[in-house]
Formats: structure tokens, C-alpha cells, sequence
């Protein structure tokens, strides 16, 4: 719909409707009176999902998990001066995990921002290097034509998608009016603003050839063939992504498999497949070390494990093919020998039609051992590895699982069945590793994959979002929140750094909190628990009936890392 009282409100008008016309249909809005024009447009439309938030930086966030599960681009909407630089975390996020989003910053006119006005900072390429693409219209005037600011809008949203996904930035100065009131503007250039909406893109961009050549499958192909030991690795993909070309690869690469928390596919195997249990136990790295491989195809982005990085540094002599679509260098090992930049779906596509018959697996019985770890576990109080095994043990199918980082994400990288596979959208935010925005993450994933969705977070990362709490409390998505309260960030006690003791409390930021109040001041269900077994109810409980709830778990960390040390003791 065109909106025609003034020239500020028409050109909103253009921005919002190519934005919808190029599948943009999620809307995050931050307070403000400059970007006015923008959501007064948004207000007047149908067909789109419109979430407003107080925290700007939560609300940035929000959009983030929004995109990662539906793997369209989410629109963030704000007024001039710091409102945009909250959103900086979020986009940097976006940028490093390949996550598309576009932010539309309103701003002060050039007359305003140069001459140090109220809320006024330089909002022209603001984010840097940490957005794919950005532009700045300069306000509306006569003088641009509609279809050239459909064109910029269209343009960027391209940016967003193509040929890696990632955050763009649209600057819009507006002068006032911002309301409806009338002000002139010729009836010509409403016209031709207006014939503009007729158009169903102002350009068609068409995707980029995405097929490998012959050459390159011929290559691969043979290199497999002619492999002694291969090895399989994959690491974080695009929650969104459908994985059936992948395991279809997998099973016909018939290779061991090392499988990332990130890649969504941990929990889809088992022991029995022939998967790599973790890489972060000796017994198991000295293992592999027995059977060293002579290939690994390393599928997707990074992995939560160092320790792999550190079997491929210690090991350079490795044929090490690494397949993602990134223009990125992703080799923190650097020994990568040759680099795809491919779709992964596709790149399985095409290998899985041309493979014949790879070398035989090597197949080591990791059975024992990894039931000798699930009975340490089985009898330990409440700790990470307890948590992790009891949730993915119980968790409803059909359900999402958000994951925070720090100890979270490697107890349950860590955790493999022996026999049992479990089917469950799996997401983390990989790409810088934040310990912020992580509730906030969770319930924007949840309104676009429109799943209950369970969130494990820790005490400093709750702590760091508790304004996201009033979102949770208003979304309509469900989310069970899983707190894991250990009084600090007690990763860095289980690290050799732990020895010194004057240095450990500034790292760990030790406190004596607990959450029930943060709870109540929301209004949001609460409940405490203590022991495994309570755990193991209250979690199971809320898995039948899927709404919104706070489970504060309350671990010993000294306990903790007492478990940890006793799994590190595990034999073959």
C-alpha cells in the first residue's frame, strides 16, 4: 500500500513493500520516533509477522534465531544513534555463522547528523566489515526515482543470500513529517511511485550456478577410491538445510563418521553407525592415532572441538578436503590441501551419484567404552554430562533444542548412545560463541520454526539476557528454559588455568544467585531442582505439555569437576 502524506512516509512505503515482495515477511521492531515512517508502512500490510522489543540488543537476537530457523532473511527495524550499535553483537554473529538479516537504521538527515543534532552518530557503513553489503539512501527527494530505491532495497536483500548468506544494512535518513501529516509532493512522482507497486520485483536476481564440474567430481571421486583410511567429519550447517543428501552420502561413503553438536545430525546415529565418539578423550584420540587416516573429507564449518584441530595440526600429512559454501578461509588447523566452496547438500548430491566403492571402513568397538562413561554418569549428582544425557534421552520428538556455548555445548558434543537415534532440530550460535543474546536466540528461532523449543543455558549467559525474559513471557512461541546454575562460569575450572587460584575468580565471576525472583517478576513458571531424579521429572513433565517454563538446575561445580575427572579416567 502506498502511503503518499509526505515524502518520508512514500519512500517507507517503497522500502517495506519490495522488502515483503522479496520474501522478507519477519519484522523486528525496536522503540523509537525516526523510524516512525517505517512502521507505520509495516502496519498497513498483510502477511507479515511483526515482533516488537524493548532490548534492542535482545531484539537483534531475536531476529538472528528467527533466520537461523527459517533460513529467510529477518528484517530489524530501529531509530538513529545507539540503537543501531546494539544490534552489533547479533550482526556479528550473523556475519560469522552465514545467518541473513537485514537491519533498516533510520537517521537524522545529513543537516542534522553533521552538525551534532540530538541522537545523532555517523550511521553510513556503520557495521563494517561485519555485514555483507550496506547502502545509504539519503532522504527522500524527488530527485531518486521509486524504482531506484526498490532497486537499492532489492539489491541488498540479494546481498543477504547470495553468494554466502549474511547480514546487509539499509541506512534511511528521514526529515520530517514522520507522521501523516500532508506535505508536498507532485502528483507525477506519486504516480510513478505508485505504478512501481504493479511490479512483482523491481530486478529478478536468478541464483548462481551451484553445480560442481565433472572435473571436480572426477577428482574427489578418485581421490576416495585410491584412499587407504578415510574419515568422515561434520561440522556446523545451517540448521534450515535439509540433511537428506547428507546422510544419503554418508551411508553410501560407508567411511567412520565424526559428527558436531552444529551439524544437527549428532543424535540422528549411533555407535552402531560407526560414528567417532569424541575427540576430547585421550583414550579415544590415542585410538584414532592407531588408524590414522589417509583422507578426511571435512563437511560444513568448524567444529566444537579443538582437539580434532589438534589430531589434524599433529598429523599434516593427512589429505584433508574441506567442503563448505563460504568464501571464507575455515582451516584453523592450516593444513587443509584442498578447499570446495560448495553447497554441502550439493556437493553430497553429486559424489553420492558418482561414488562406486570407497576403501573399507575401519570399524573400532567404542561400546564398552562409552557404557563405562554412561554408568559414571548414570550415578553422578546433578553435572553437565548428566544433563545433556538425560535431556536427549527424553526430549519430545519434533521438537527443537537450543544449545549455549561454554560448557554447555561441549557436554552435549560430547554425548553419543550407543544403540538409541533421535531425530531433533539442533541449534547454536557457533559463529563468534557469545555467551549473550542466547534466550533471546531461542525465542525467535521458535516463532519461525513455530516448535517447542528447548533452551540449555547457563547461569552468566542468563544473567547476561535477562531482559529477554519479557519477550518470553509475551512470545507465543512456548520455550522450556534449562538453566544450569553453577554459581559462575565454571568451564574455566575445568581448564589447566584452574591451578591459579588468585587469577580463577576473575574469570569466573563467581555469585550467589539463584533465579526464582527473575522468574516471578515476569510472571513466567518456575521450578528448582536438585537432584537427578527431580531433574528427570520436571524435565520429562515439561516435554508433555510444551509451554513456557524456567527449570533452574542447581549443580556443585566442585562436584562437577569431579565427574569430569572421572569420566577423563575411562579406559577402552
Amino acid at each position: 500500500m502506498l502511503l503518499a502524506h509526505n515524502l518520508s512516509n512514500l519512500w517507507s512505503s517503497l522500502i517495506i513493500d519490495e522488502l515483503i515482495k522479496s520474501n522478507v515477511v519477519d519484522f523486528y521492531i525496536s522503540p523509537g520516533m525516526r523510524n516512525a515512517p517505517l512502521v507505520n508502512s509495516l502496519l498497513k500490510r498483510d502477511n507479515v509477522n511483526l515482533y516488537l522489543g524493548i532490548d534492542e540488543r535482545a531484539q537483534a537476537y531475536r531476529a538472528l534465531g528467527n533466520a537461523k530457523g527459517t533460513g529467510r532473511t529477518s528484517a530489524l527495524i530501529c531509530t538513529s544513534g545507539t540503537a543501531l550499535a546494539n544490534y552489533m553483537p547479533a550482526i556479528i554473529e550473523a556475519k560469522k555463522s552465514f545467518i541473513p538479516m537485514v537491519v533498516l537504521s533510520a537517521d537524522r538527515p545529513i543537516e542534522l547528523s553533521t552538525s551534532d543534532a540530538n541522537q545523532t552518530i555517523n550511521q553510513v557503513h556503520f557495521y563494517g566489515a561485519h555485514v555483507r553489503a550496506d547502502a545509504c539512501l539519503g532522504a527522500p527527494t524527488e530527485q531518486i526515482e521509486p524504482h531506484i530505491v526498490r532497486n537499492t532495497v532489492n539489491h541488498l536483500i540479494f546481498r543477504s543470500l547470495y553468494p554466502t548468506k549474511g547480514p546487509v544494512h539499509l541506512n534511511i535518513p528521514l526529515r520530517e513529517p514522520l507522521d501523516s501529516t500532508k506535505a508536498p509532493i507532485s502528483e507525477s512522482y506519486i504516480e510513478r511511485a505508485r505504478e512501481t507497486f504493479k511490479i512483482l520485483l523491481q530486478t529478478e536476481y536468478l541464483a548462481p550456478l551451484q553445480s560442481l564440474s565433472s572435473e571436480v567430481v572426477d577428482k574427489i571421486s578418485d581421490i576416495v577410491k585410491h584412499s587407504e583410511r578415510g574419515l568422515l567429519v561434520i561440522g556446523q550447517l545451517p540448521s534450515s538445510m535439509d540433511k537428506s543428501k547428507i546422510k544419503a552420502f554418508i551411508k553410501k561413503l560407508n567411511w567412520p563418521v565424526f559428527l558436531d553438536i552444529s551439524s544437527s545430525l549428532k543424535y540422528s546415529y549411533s555407535l552402531e553407525d560407526n560414528v567417532i565418539p569424541t575427540f576430547d578423550h585421550q583414550e579415544v584420540y590415542d585410538k584414532v592415532l592407531e588408524n590414522i587416516p589417509s583422507t578426511i573429507i571435512h563437511l560444513g564449518g568448524r567444529t566444537t572441538s579443538k582437539h580434532y584441530y589438534r589430531f589434524l595440526s599433529e598429523n599434516p600429512l593427512i589429505k584433508l578436503i574441506s567442503v563448505n559454501w563460504s568464501d571464507q578461509k575455515e582451516d584453523p588447523s592450516q593444513n587443509t590441501d584442498i578447499r570446495i566452496v560448495s553447497h554441502v547438500d550439493q556437493f553430497c548430491l553429486q559424489l553420492t551419484e558418482k561414488l562406486q566403492q570407497s576403501c573399507s571402513p575401519i570399524k573400532v568397538d567404542w561400546k564398552e567404552f562409552v557404557q563405562k562413561k554412561e554408568e559414571v554418569i548414570k550415578n553422578s549428582p546433578l553435572c553437565y554430562p548428566y544433563i545433556s544425557k538425560s535431556i536427549i534421552e527424553n526430549i519430545a520428538s519434533d521438537t527443537a533444542l537450543y544449545i549455549s556455548n561454554s560448557t554447555v555445548v561441549r557436554a552435549f558434543d560430547n554425548y553419543i548412545s550407543t544403540d538409541k537415534t533421535k531425530e531433533i532440530d539442533i541449534f547454536t550460535n557457533r559463529g563468534v560463541s557469545g555467551i549473550e543474546g542466547l534466550i533471546a536466540s531461542t525465542i525467535g528461532c521458535a516463532e519461525g520454526i513455530s516448535k517447542f523449543t528447548t533452551l540449555v543455558i547457563g547461569d552468566i549467559s542468563f544473567l547476561h539476557d535477562l531482559n529477554s525474559l519479557q519477550m518470553l513471557k509475551e512470545s507465543k512461541a512456548p520455550v522450556c528454559v534449562v538453566l544450569v546454575n553453577n554459581s559462575g562460569g565454571g568451564i574455566f575450572s575445568l581448564l589447566p588455568i584452574a591451578k591459579d587460584k588468585e587469577l580463577l575468580p576473575y574469570l569466573t565471576t563467581p555469585h550467589e544467585l539463584n533465579f526464582e525472583h527473575g522468574a516471578k517478576l515476569f510472571n513466567l513458571d518456575y521450578q528448582r531442582v536438585e537432584t537427578p531424579t527431580q531433574f528427570d521429572e520436571v524435565f520429562r513433565e515439561s516435554q508433555k505439555v510444551k509451554r513456557t517454563k524456567i527449570i533452574e538446575v542447581i549443580v556443585d561445580n566442585e562436584k562437577n569437576i569431579e565427574i569430569y575427572n572421572l569420566l577423563k579416567t575411562v579406559k577402552l
